[in-house]
């Protein structure tokens, strides 16, 4: 996985693929799909209403955020926490937020499992994590517009990795906050499902 996913799609950042050496993958997904935890694809839970990314996706994510090991990192979308634990290895404190509660509770169960104390997935969407600023934030999904709610978390100097939908396609936006303010540019394209907060809109849509 590391070798045909990750340094293939352009991952190099050499602490962040120690982390994934460290964290068994297949630990995380779906019982019947641990032969395959390890393909570049997306792993569905939850009846498939929740996923986990696919490494690459993740990987490539995760490096553009720039975690160093001195950060608070913000895990948005965690499912059963193999995101969380991942950047639980390079940065200091994480914070997964996860709507879906029985998988909150699983990934805070892995965590335990794993012996990584730096880490917590709360159930809940965003409001779980009002009130509090992080330097990194990571979401693990596509939304449909930018999320205002996740960039008011940014810290100073903090950065926001997020899937953004473009006709369809998921162009993954970096946002800064600076001290002039928010920028953003963009990375790469995806394909992704969209994310479990921001999909609920769509049910007004007619």
């Amino acid at each position: 996985m590391i070798d045909s996913q990750l340094r293939s799609s352009g991952v190099t950042e050499r602490r962040l693929l120690a982390a994934v050496l460290e964290v068994p993958r297949e630990i995380f997904v779906a019982e019947g799909r641990r032969s395959v935890a390890h393909v570049d694809d997306l792993q569905p839970l939850a009846g498939g209403k929740r996923f986990i990314l696919s490494p690459a996706h993740f990987g490539r994510m995760a490096q553009l955020a720039e975690i160093t090991g001195s950060e608070r990192v913000l895990d948005v979308g965690a499912a059963s926490g193999y995101s969380t634990a991942v950047l639980a290895g390079v940065g200091q404190q994480v914070v997964g937020i996860e709507i879906d509660a029985g998988l909150a509770s699983r990934a805070n169960d892995r965590l335990a499992q794993l012996g990584i104390e730096n880490a917590r997935v709360l159930a809940g969407g965003v409001e779980a994590a009002a009130g509090q600023l992080f330097d990194a934030i990571v979401v693990e999904g596509a939304v449909d517009s930018q999320p205002d709610d996740l960039v008011e978390l940014l810290a100073p100097g903090g950065r926001l990795v997020v899937p953004i939908l473009r006709r369809g396609v998921a162009v993954i936006h970096v946002f800064r906050r600076n001290p002039d303010g928010v920028m953003f540019t963009s990375a790469f394209d995806a394909t992704m499902p969209r994310l479990w907060s921001w999909a609920q809109k769509d049910d007004f849509v007619f």
